[in-house]
């Protein structure tokens, strides 16, 4: 039957009935009455929705949003963030320039009366959405195994769906003893909460998987899309991942919780990271592997522990007490798509967070599949996985580690010889800050997430992950075109340019690196740990010294100036007279720590040479930790070069500049200083009779700018003559050094190329495939 029904039933008191009955408005502000077609066997929440209106409330709804009006939301939505207070403020002003005005049931106006209907319109809205979509995936997932299983028959082969979604908790023993026939795997991928997981995956998935699995082929088809696997560590492997945390997306506990409404897609169930926490731990209890042997002295990893907070697991980055959530972890495929993410509910980076996201990476991939992944403190996570045994062998054997570029100038140059990605082999111009890129394209949730329910943090932060997802994965296209275009092509031009003006061949440049990297990573070209923090202690008391120094150096400067009487300059010079002692004091503490014991390889050369050659090693370890430092700070005042992002505020600004001017003067001291022992070093390498086969060090720039591309800062001062009678071309030799970078450059756009051509090939299968599966799914819905 047909009824008609007035709309302003369901406003209820919201609409004074004064003004509709008011002739003088124009037909714009007028309510509209509709007929729909109605029958007592429906709910008015499905005749709302079949005549285009969405209900705020399942059973007696006051308000109907447009649906239409919601759509424009969603697309709003996963542009700036949740708007719903901004939507609802926007409509009460806009009505009530039109005259109409929200009353209570006692007359007096309502100040806010749209922003809890539209809210609660949003997320039920968005949580049909969501079911609609899954319904139409598992669809389409179907139409994948039909055509999977006559391609199968077409090329006689057996090969498991790409939709089989695997057991995340096969027990210890579990081996498959065959291939099961396509009819028996599930034809859908569920949300990753639904999987149990109370124990981390310790053996292979069963049963086995030749393709990755559909959810992340969906993701990004251009890594995940490819039909065959096992490419070498050599050759950069099948996957380039990219791991990062944000401690910037807290919640605060004050905020509470709402009911849970919403199975995330990309946040993997807290019970994974707690089951994955609770097996590194037991794994660390047991005796370390002694068979371990590490790529890089551990006095290199230690150096690079100490000096990020990320490597320091009990460090607190937020206030456990006012925060319960303080922060997420994400996991990027080499096109900065976001794969995976991880809430964290700890004070400090724990090991658990990127190791949950490597474990459930890993559930979804073909054994056969390698994978590279760069995180900032990889030398750390590989030497604990060698000792400890974190992850399974059957993961770890498939598993290498790197430095992401940006970080990887803060890690020491031994370490960076085996994890920066620039340096190694197979990586090409991957440089593993897709998850920073991620995190600058999700800061503007940070107010929003921080005061929202804990629930709704996650909704909101995993539809946002979605959209940005899908956008990126429809642009892979133009992005491979881009990379390779702006990226290979020019990159590769100025390292052909460079290898064409020097003298050496490709082949004489590749013998001097694998020399360099040979003995660079030697164990003797490491302090112990003791003798490297008395050092240390001393290279600060004598750093203050040279501060005390330049301060009493400007007031001698401002009262000669000013012409002070000569009792003030005659206290000044005694000052600077004590400073000078102590300066010399500092000195011979320095070689009271018998340090020249420490080295055998010093033995026969002259005392001053020896004490000499140490200081200048250790000055040069303490101006590269402070150079870099400050760098890290010109990135901060450089971030809105360009409109590349935003820039600091002014107080910020203020605060960033003063500690740069503050700390300069004693970095350029301890650079001068560093290269006058520079030319000392040469004068005593003639004075006592030192082997010239001994490397002197390099002198510094005092210009930073140009201390920041200079591979002198990172190489430290040799405390060993080389094992060959000649000193090596590569460290004499400048333009040895500049052929062997522009020859590693060229290796890694060479690399690039060859990697996104494969990456094409993935592209388009997965394309290929995909339009054939959605093409099935239409006529197969139609029939039914």
């Amino acid at each position: 039957k047909e009824i008609s029904f007035d709309p302003r039933s369901l406003l209820g008191s919201y609409v004074p009935p004064l003004l509709i009955s008011r002739p003088i408005l124009s037909q714009s502000t007028d309510f509209e009455d509709v007929v729909v077609p109605y029958c007592g066997c429906h709910s008015v929440a499905h005749v709302l929705v079949a005549s285009g209106m969405f209900p705020t409330a399942p059973v007696v709804p006051r308000i109907a949003i447009s649906i239409d009006l919601l759509e424009f939301y969603s697309a709003l939505f996963e542009r700036s963030g949740d708007a719903v207070t901004a939507l609802a403020r926007a409509l009460r002003n806009l009505y009530s320039k039109r005259g109409w005005r929200a009353l209570d049931q006692s007359g007096w106006p309502v100040l806010d009366p749209f922003r809890k209907p539209i809210g609660h319109a949003v997320q039920w809205y968005d949580a049909l959405r969501t079911a609609v979509e899954r319904h139409v995936e598992d669809t389409i997932d179907n139409a994948r195994k039909i055509i999977a299983n006559h391609l199968d028959r077409s090329q006689g082969t057996s090969v498991l769906p790409i939709s089989a979604q695997p057991s995340s908790t096969p027990p210890l023993s579990a081996q498959p003893s065959s291939t099961p026939p396509r009819s028996a795997q599930p034809s859908s991928t569920p949300p990753l909460s639904a999987q149990p997981h109370s124990t981390p995956p310790l053996s292979p998935p069963t049963p086995l998987l030749l393709e990755c699995a559909s959810i992340l082929q969906r993701r990004c088809p251009a890594c995940f899309g490819g039909g065959t696997f096992g490419r070498r560590f050599p050759e950069g492997g099948d996957i380039v991942v990219a791991l990062d945390g944000n401690f910037s997306h807290r919640h605060l506990r004050s905020s509470g919780d709402s009911p849970h409404f919403y199975e995330p897609e990309f946040f993997i169930p807290k019970a994974t990271v707690d089951a994955v926490g609770s097996w590194l731990d037991g794994q660390r209890k047991k005796p370390s592997n002694k068979s371990y042997k590490p790529k890089v002295p551990d006095e290199a990893i230690d150096t690079c522990e100490s000096g990020h907070e990320a490597a320091n697991e009990q460090k607190a980055k937020t206030n456990g007490d006012r925060f319960d959530d303080t922060g997420i972890m994400a996991l990027v495929c080499g096109h900065d798509i976001p794969i995976f993410l991880a809430n964290i509910d700890s004070p400090g980076e724990q090991q658990k967070y990127a190791f949950s996201l490597i474990f459930t990476l890993f559930a979804y991939l073909p054994q056969a599949a390698t994978v590279t992944a760069l995180y900032d403190i990889a030398c750390k996570s590989d030497r604990s996985n060698g000792r400890h045994d974190l992850l399974p062998l059957w993961i770890s054997e498939r598993l290498q580690w790197a430095v992401s570029v940006m970080h990887a100038y803060r890690h020491e140059w031994a370490c960076q010889l085996v994890y920066n990605p620039r340096l190694r082999e197979g990586l090409g111009l991957r440089d593993g800050e897709g998850v920073e890129r991620l995190w600058s394209r999700l800061r503007v949730f940070i107010p929003i997430t921080r005061t929202s329910g804990r629930s709704r943090r996650i909704w909101i932060l995993d539809r946002q992950v979605r959209a940005l997802a899908y956008e990126m994965r429809d642009h892979l296209g133009a992005y491979i075109v881009r990379r390779l275009k702006t990226g290979v092509k020019r990159q590769s031009a100025a390292a052909k340019a460079i290898l064409q003006g020097t003298s050496q061949s490709i082949g004489t440049l590749r013998q001097e690196w694998e020399a360099q990297r040979i003995t660079q990573l030697s164990v003797r070209a490491h302090a112990p740990a003791r003798l490297r923090r008395e050092v240390d202690a001393v290279i600060a008391l004598q750093a203050d010294i040279e501060r005390v120094e330049y301060a009493i150096e400007g007031i001698r400067t401002q009262f000669r100036e000013n012409r002070s009487s000569s009792e003030s300059s005659g206290i000044l010079a005694r000052l600077f007279r004590t400073s000078a002692d102590l300066s010399d004091k500092v000195d011979s503490l320095y070689t009271s720590l018998n340090v020249a014991n420490t080295f055998p390889e010093l033995k026969g050369l002259h005392i001053n040479f020896v004490r000499m050659l140490l200081l200048t090693r250790d000055i040069k370890i303490n101006i590269r930790k402070r150079v870099t430092a400050q760098l890290l700070e010109f990135d901060r005042l450089d971030r809105a070069a360009g409109g590349r992002s935003n820039p600091l505020g002014t107080k910020m600004h203020q605060i960033t500049r003063k500690a740069i001017s503050k700390r300069q003067p004693g970095i350029l001291n301890s650079i001068r200083k560093f290269n006058k022992y520079c030319v000392a070093l040469k004068d005593a390498v003639k004075t006592y009779h030192v082997p010239q086969t001994f490397p002197v060090p390099h002198q510094l720039s005092t210009n930073l700018g140009e201390l920041r591309d200079d591979p002198n800062l990172y190489e430290d001062v040799w405390i060993s003559s080389p094992p060959i009678q000649t000193t090596p071309k590569w460290l004499e030799d400048a333009s040895v050094r500049c052929g062997i970078r522009a020859m590693l450059k060229l290796d890694r756009c060479d690399e690039e190329e060859q990697r996104l051509k494969f990456e094409c090939e993935n592209l388009q299968r997965w394309f290929g495939r995909e339009l054939a599966a959605t093409k099935l799914a239409l006529r197969l819905s139609n029939s039914e």
